[in-house]
C-alpha cells in the first residue's frame, strides 16, 4: 500500500539531536507514512542511533551513502521516496505531532499541490535574530494561491522564507518539474524554493508554526560567513536567472525581485572577508541590477568602488 507521506531525514553527526527528532517523526498523528533517513557518512554514534530505532519502527527506511552534503541527501530521499506526498526534515529539528496529518488532510481535500506553514526558533540566545523570524500568521487569508501570485505577495510583505522544511508538497510535482536540490552547495533552499513555488498551480496555507528550527552552535546556519556562504547565494542567483530565462517576462521580474532579496544581505555580510574575495564577490554582484549602491559600500568600505574593481 503506497504511503501517504514520505519524510525524508538526512543525517550527518547529529548524533546529540537525531533521536528526539525521530521520535517526533515516528509520533505524528498520521500513521501512513515512510520515514526515509538517509545517513549522509556520519561518523558519530548517529548511525547506531538509527538501527536501534529502525528496529523499533518498521515505518524508518535507512539509506547509507558517503557524505556528500545535504543536497545529495535529499535527492537520495526523493529518488527513492514512495509517499503520494513529501516532506524534508531536517535532523536536529522537531515538528508538530499533527502537522502531517493536517498538511495530508487539506491537500487532499483542496487538491492542493503543496501547503506552506511557519516555524519558532529555539535553542541558542540568537533566536531573536531576523532571519530566524519564520512568523507569516494573519497575512495571508486561507484560499488556494497560484505559486507564483503567492511568491510575490510574500515578498510584498517581506514575509517569504526559502526553508524547504516549511512545505508539504505533492510528491508529482516534483517530479513533473524535475526539481532536486543542487549538489555541493550552501543555502540551497534559496534555489529549490522559488522553483518549487512557481512550479505549483495550488498552494494553500495553515497559520500555524508547526516546525521547530533548532538553532545551535557549530550548525550551518550558526556558524560565521564565509566565502562558502557567498559562493552558495551567487550560485542560487546563477541558476535562478538560468532557470527563468526561457519563462515569461513576469516570472524573470519575480526571480530579479527575489535574487536581490537574498543578494543584498549576503553582500552585507561579507564586509569581514579578504579584500580579495571581497573584490571577486563584487564583481560577480555586478551582473544583477537589483544590488544596492550601500551592499557595494557594506562589503568594499569607503574605498572608490572603481576604483577596487579596477584592480
Amino acid at each position: 500500500m503506497q504511503p501517504a507521506v514520505t519524510v525524508v531525514i538526512p543525517v550527518y553527526n547529529t548524533a546529540s539531536y537525531v533521536e528526539q527528532t525521530l521520535r517526533c517523526i515516528m509520533g505524528q498523528t498520521l500513521r501512513e507514512i515512510e520515514i526515509l533517513v538517509v545517513d549522509d557518512g556520519s561518523t558519530d554514534d548517529s548511525p547506531a542511533i538509527l538501527a536501534r530505532l529502525a528496529a523499533e519502527d518498521p515505518r524508518i527506511r535507512i539509506h547509507t551513502q558517503p557524505n556528500r552534503g545535504l543536497s545529495e541527501a535529499r535527492n537520495a530521499g526523493l529518488d527513492r521516496a514512495a509517499g503520494r506526498y513529501i516532506y524534508f526534515m531536517d535532523s536536529d529539528d522537531l515538528l508538530e505531532e499533527e502537522t502531517l496529518a493536517c498538511c495530508h488532510e487539506k491537500c487532499e481535500r483542496e487538491q492542493l499541490d503543496m501547503v506552506f506553514f511557519d516555524a519558532e526558533s529555539f535553542g541558542a540566545p540568537t533566536t531573536d535574530a531576523p532571519w530566524l523570524d519564520y512568523r507569516r500568521a494573519g497575512r495571508f487569508a486561507d484560499r488556494v494561491y497560484a505559486g507564483a501570485e503567492l511568491l510575490g505577495a510574500m515578498l510584498d510583505k517581506n514575509c517569504y522564507r526559502a526553508s524547504a522544511c516549511l512545505s508539504f508538497i505533492r510528491l508529482e510535482l516534483l517530479r513533473n518539474a524535475g526539481l532536486r536540490f543542487y549538489p555541493g552547495m550552501l543555502h540551497e533552499d534559496e534555489l529549490f524554493t522559488p522553483q518549487l513555488y512557481l512550479s505549483a498551480a495550488r498552494i494553500g496555507r495553515i497559520d500555524r508554526p508547526f516546525f521547530k528550527r533548532r538553532v545551535r552552535e557549530g550548525s550551518i546556519m550558526g556558524a560565521a560567513f564565509s566565502m562558502r556562504n557567498m559562493t552558495g547565494y551567487l550560485t542560487a542567483a546563477r541558476e535562478l536567472r538560468r532557470w527563468a530565462a526561457a519563462r515569461d517576462a513576469a516570472t524573470r521580474r519575480l526571480i530579479g525581485r527575489l535574487t536581490a532579496r537574498f543578494l543584498n544581505p549576503a553582500a552585507r555580510n561579507a564586509w569581514a572577508l579578504p579584500l580579495r574575495e571581497r573584490l571577486r564577490i563584487a564583481r560577480a554582484l555586478a551582473a544583477y541590477p537589483g544590488v544596492k549602491a550601500g551592499s557595494y559600500a557594506r562589503l568594499l568600505g569607503k574605498r572608490p568602488l572603481r576604483k577596487l574593481l579596477r584592480r
